[in-house]
């Protein structure tokens, strides 16, 4: 069995427990299809449409490109927002042509998917280990980049073979009786494009832009937010494209989840694994030629070579953890192992005794009249349409509860906005969609999972496992379930946690814990009233009494927020050696519990005349961001004497919001003891 070794890059990932941005990859997929009647001849989908960042026409041809930089999950709900408005827009005559080779020549129809890396992963390699190396930060990244396209130029022959379904070049007159059927007609390039794409030099950035103009035949490409290629120099790169992978035919999207599976699966390999060297790649376009043209039922030439591939990719996923790893195991060896289940051939198989050609006109006709269930009800979905043909930004944010932003508007059910707070504390209740929610304004959040059961929770596992990690309730306010690790939990400690929660039907969020303290903030009529530092159950030992007497005393004396003994608070008893009979020394605290969940003993400390006063400015534009006037924000700050700097947001990190926050937490306060903040809002009426 083959060892899946780490480079440098993949050691340092690993050692400091980077591997969880490698599920965080964001995509962009534009996808251009061919509008055609059902008599076979070309369309002309007349939508009105004027620099839309999501719909594009053009002779013919309709371009459907998703928002920017979605999860996997996320871009594939936005595609289905997109098919579904786009085919109501065209109209009952027109049709979207299923296949990457279209009906008329000179016409690109391949997906063009874009993948990026977190910015935090490369800022986190180049601060903890590259940065001594004394090149720039930019020219790391460009360099990571370069060396993730390298793995996936030499590996196009992969992608070709797993996802090639255009038998025929219908454009180009390949038809059944006269052309032998291709895995990939649209990237069986020529002998001349083919000499173009080995002259491409993959070595550096500075090659690359000396080698290339703004085509890439090798439909691997390294590209950013800019309109000209050489602007790449200063820019640097922003984003890889891939345009190699065909569409399925049988999928109305015509991307698949099993694509983006594969192609992140991919990423993560090449980013952590050794150096491909630049000198294989002419050989690799060579298998690549190769198995694009080869029939689909042939045993492909390169079984081996993908089978070893396959194995590599495969071992390294579930290394990593990474999600649905079975399923996709599953799907890549069927294809590998039985080329007759290879898209293209399946297509062949599937089209009977009809023609191909004859085959995708059924084909589109099926898929024009599949009913897309956006999920939204009618004042939402009409919304997001209107948005999409017309270039508007849109976003679900809660879809379940109707729930989207349109432009700057939070809008419910197509009709209610967001000028009350109502509206808003559904977002604020569904804490990693509030995250979400305040992430496009720049603010930094922890990674979170949800887990609603089991099978859940072993998927989830792998990804958090040796991080410290706090438990609690998905939706709503904790309560004395939470739990917080300041150490790795084993897997059925964190799961003992997970199910107190889950146990009354209700979904548990796994939170990575950073280094830093939390606080929280109290709003009203956007003035912040009081900060407070909140600090977990605990007692202090007098040398006399046991430390249930200790709580008992402390129960006494506070009536509204009592001590209970729990299964986490054992637990965390047991972590500091220490039992209820247990008599502490004199001035020695023990922790109840290492989280500050509201209503379990916990203790607040009010800070609000010593934090830096650059926060208070950064914790206001936190609550105009989630349209907060009264309530509460809790977040993370590492140290609040330092003044903030926003070239480091990580110093100060969104927790959760809460819409009626307990008063009692500011008003009982060590220290100073009882301050009336609700004499001050009184006063403030």
């Amino acid at each position: 069995m083959r060892i899946v070794k780490f480079d440098e890059i993949g050691n340092v990932i690993e050692k400091e427990k980077m591997t969880g941005a490698l599920f965080n990859i964001a995509w962009k997929v534009s996808r251009p299809r061919q509008v055609v009647r059902r008599d076979g001849s070309l369309g002309n989908a007349e939508l009105e449409q004027k620099d839309n960042p999501y719909l594009n026409v053009s002779k013919g041809v309709v371009e459907l490109t998703t928002r920017s930089w979605l999860s996997s999950s996320k871009l594939f709900f936005d595609m289905k927002l997109q098919e579904h408005t786009l085919r109501k827009a065209i109209g009952d005559d027109d049709y979207l042509w299923p296949f990457s080779c279209g009906i008329k020549k000179d016409s690109k129809l391949e997906p063009k998917i874009l993948l990026r890396f977190p910015e935090g992963l490369f800022k986190e390699l180049y601060e903890s280990e590259f940065k001594r190396s004394k090149i720039s930060y930019m020219t790391f990244r460009n360099q990571v980049y370069m060396k993730v396209l390298r793995g996936f130029v030499s590996k196009r022959w992969f992608l070709e073979y797993l996802f090639g379904a255009t038998p025929y070049d219908f454009a180009a007159g390949e038809v059944e009786g006269k052309s032998s059927p291709k895995r990939s007609a649209s990237n069986n390039i020529n002998p001349v494009v083919q000499k173009q794409a080995d002259n491409l030099n993959y070595l550096s950035l500075k090659k690359y832009l000396e080698t290339s103009d703004r085509t890439n035949p090798d439909g691997i490409m390294p590209n950013g937010n800019y309109a000209d290629l050489n602007e790449m120099k200063n820019q640097g790169i922003h984003y890889l494209q891939i345009e190699t992978v065909d569409y399925d035919p049988r999928s109305i999207l015509g991307v698949t989840p099993l694509m983006i599976s594969t192609l992140e699966l991919m990423a993560g390999y090449f980013l952590m694994t050794e150096n491909v060297d630049e000198s294989i790649l002419n050989d690799s376009r060579s298998f690549s030629l190769n198995v694009a043209k080869e029939s689909p039922y042939a045993k492909s030439d390169v079984v081996t070579k993908a089978r070893l591939f396959m194995q590599d990719i495969l071992r390294f996923g579930e290394k990593l953890g990474f999600p649905k790893m079975q399923s996709v195991s599953d799907a890549l060896k069927i294809r590998i192992e039985e080329p007759e289940n290879t898209p293209a051939a399946k297509l062949i198989r599937l089209q009977g005794s009809q023609s191909l050609f004859d085959y995708g006109i059924n084909l589109m006709q099926k898929n024009q009249n599949e009913v897309l269930d956006t999920g939204f009800d009618d004042g939402s979905a009409r919304l997001i349409e209107e948005s999409i043909l017309n270039g508007i930004s849109y976003q679900p944010v809660i879809p379940e509860a109707n729930i989207v932003q349109i432009g700057s508007k939070m809008i419910k059910s197509g009709i209610q906005t967001s000028s009350d707070s109502a509206l808003m504390k559904e977002i604020w209740d569904k804490k990693s969609v509030a995250k979400q929610f305040v992430e496009q304004f720049g603010f930094t959040v922890l990674s979170d999972y949800i887990v609603g059961n089991r099978r859940n929770f072993d998927e989830i596992f792998p990804r958090v496992k040796g991080m410290a990690v706090s438990v609690k309730n998905a939706e709503g306010p904790s309560d004395e379930k939470a739990s917080l690790f300041r150490l790795a939990p084993t897997k059925e400690e964190l799961w003992d946690a997970v199910s107190r929660i889950i146990r009354d039907g209700k979904k548990a969020m796994i939170e990575l814990v950073v280094p830093g303290s939390v606080y929280r903030a109290l709003f009203f009529q956007d003035r912040i009233l009081s900060v407070i530092e909140r600090l977990p159950a605990g007692v202090v030992g007098d040398g006399r009494r046991t430390i249930k007497q200790l709580i008992d005393s402390k129960n006494l004396s506070d009536k509204t927020n009592q001590i209970v003994i729990g299964p986490s608070e054992k637990e965390t008893m047991d972590v500091q050696g220490v039992t209820l009979e247990t008599i502490p020394g004199r001035g020695n605290e023990v922790l109840l519990r290492y989280d500050a969940t509201s209503g379990t003993g916990n203790r607040s400390l009010e800070v609000l005349d010593e934090i830096d006063s650059s926060y208070l400015d950064e914790l206001c534009r936190l609550a105009k961001a989630l349209r907060l006037h009264d309530g509460a924000l809790d977040i993370v700050i590492p140290n609040i004497y330092q003044r903030y700097d926003a070239d480091h947001p990580e110093a100060l990190i969104f927790l959760n919001a809460h819409a009626t926050p307990k008063l009692s937490m500011h008003e009982n306060v060590l220290l100073i003891g009882n301050q009336n903040i609700a004499k001050k809002i009184v006063m403030m009426q």
